[in-house]
């Protein structure tokens, strides 16, 4: 860990949880390492948004944004920022319900200290699971092989429940694609990096954990649906995300049938979101 560096930049995206947020927050400032925290509330409720003040604004900087941007955006507006002023090499983004293992941080620095060529590092949740990226299945978590504490594995895109970011990396391949508004921007990015030759690492034996998340289900069932046949389509091009946009809309007729099914499912927003991915209609969801 290095000695007497300047505190850490921690974006954290708040909406409508300021209990959770300022927990995060907390847990974060107790592992050790100074931070700088800034938590961008993505236009709550006014009842929310006077608790957060009242739960978090003494001990991070409250950014409140005057519309839900969406995960991204709404990070990008603080980036902007960040980038055009200070030096200082990394920065953090957090969930607002993100709860982090005690040294967790420290060790995500200690391995973008060790390799400069890490442009993005994020921990690994606590059931082992690894992301992978692909045509047919865009970005899944599938059960990995727990590796020694302190490993590092390189990985197709990042979690995206915290991460650290170079400053180098994003001056290279630029921030948030704002067309995915949530779910698959943090993917994108990793992506990005690695075509521009960086490299996305997961560090084995400091999980991280997401209890959950507000966000309602027609919404998630629209980003994921919509947002994969995006990024499918920008990393290996129009035919596969075509073929994947069958495979989506027939695993959606499936799950009507399944009574134990996935709990972000709404057929209707599904099939909305392959409709306007064949219609260039990205941003935010349609039905807000």
């Amino acid at each position: 860990m290095r000695q007497n560096a300047e505190p850490l930049s921690l974006f954290v995206v708040h909406w409508n949880r300021p209990e959770e947020c300022a927990a995060t927050v907390r847990a974060f400032l107790g592992q050790g390492v100074p931070l700088k925290v800034t938590v961008i509330d993505n236009h709550s409720d006014s009842s929310a948004r006077e608790t957060l003040k009242a739960e978090a604004g003494s001990f991070a900087e409250l950014l409140m944004l005057p519309a839900n941007k969406g995960w991204g955006p709404a990070i990008n507006v603080a980036l902007r920022n960040w980038l055009a002023s200070g030096s200082d090499s990394y920065f953090l983004i957090s969930a607002h319900d993100a709860s982090p293992s005690p040294d967790c941080i420290t060790m995500l620095v200690d391995v973008m200290d060790a390799d400069p060529r890490i442009g993005i590092a994020c921990p690994q949740y606590p059931d082992e699971s690894v992301p992978h990226f692909s045509s047919l299945r865009g970005v899944q978590l599938d059960h990995g092989k727990a590796l020694a504490r302190g490993a590092v594995q390189s990985i197709d895109v990042p979690h995206g429940t915290l991460m650290i970011v170079r400053r180098d990396c994003l001056n290279e391949i630029g921030i948030f694609d704002e067309r995915y508004f949530a779910y698959g921007d943090e993917h994108e990015l990793g992506a990005r990096a690695v075509r521009r030759g960086w490299k996305v690492v997961m560090v084995w034996g400091a999980p991280v954990t997401n209890p959950g998340t507000t966000t309602p289900s027609a919404w998630r069932s629209y980003l994921f649906g919509r947002n994969s046949l995006l990024l499918v389509h920008d990393y290996f091009g129009s035919m596969a995300a075509t073929v994947r946009s069958f495979l989506l809309l027939a695993n959606t007729v499936r799950l009507l049938f399944v009574r134990d099914r996935q709990l972000a499912f709404s057929a209707k927003a599904r099939f909305r979101a392959v409709s306007d991915y064949f219609r260039g209609r990205f941003g935010p969801p349609p039905f807000r």
